[in-house]
């Protein structure tokens, strides 16, 4: 049985980034507004796109991989874990997370969107690039820095690229982070 202070502990898990959503729902278009009008420049623009690239699930994918063929030869089971649970939890957050169409005519579609570039809430990118840093973060968590900062960035490039709106990278966060947690725990229970 659980006490009411434990409860509480996990409602606030539940409840603050479903507060923090709604807020950002109501201030998408004026962050949107200031990174067009404040941040966005030329100069930015090519080291941006280089940072995106970090948020692509294949490059992830293929990040994964290469950790699982260095953990095969170098016979180092627990890099081999790593990039197992890597790439099942970038194929986990590339098929949970659902993709409703959001256009600047207000127009949208809850459903997942089969049209390339329409695609928006949640940021896929953002949720596969935190799904990789939990599993990271999880078997080496001297890194979890590191991790989660490129993962930041990556996202962060999302609404710098007028990709996703701030609230899309945040619930992407939120969703990889969960579905990263997930995989290694389940490998972690299946290595046992």
């Amino acid at each position: 049985m659980m006490d009411k202070k434990s409860i509480i502990k996990k409602s606030a898990y539940i409840l603050i980034p479903i507060i923090i959503l709604f807020i950002l729902f109501a201030l998408d278009h004026q962050i949107r507004d200031f990174v067009k009008t404040n941040i966005k420049s030329a100069e930015w623009e090519t080291f941006v796109q280089t940072l995106n690239k970090f948020g692509d699930g294949g490059v992830q994918a293929v990040i994964a991989i290469i950790l699982m063929l260095a953990g095969y030869l170098k016979k180092n089971g627990r890099l081999l874990r790593t990039g197992k649970f890597g790439l099942f939890a970038i194929i986990l957050a590339g098929i949970i997370v659902p993709r409703p169409t959001m256009t600047d005519t207000g127009a949208s579609n809850l459903g997942p969107s089969i049209t390339i570039g329409f695609d928006s809430f949640p940021s896929g990118h953002t949720a596969s690039s935190f799904a990789l840093a939990a599993i990271l973060s999880s078997v080496y968590p001297k890194g979890r820095y590191i991790f989660y900062s490129l993962a930041g960035i990556a996202s962060l490039s999302r609404i710098y690229l007028d990709s996703h709106f701030a609230s899309d990278v945040f619930a992407g966060a939120v969703i990889g982070a969960w579905i990263g947690w997930l995989a290694y725990k389940r490998g972690k229970w299946q290595a046992t």
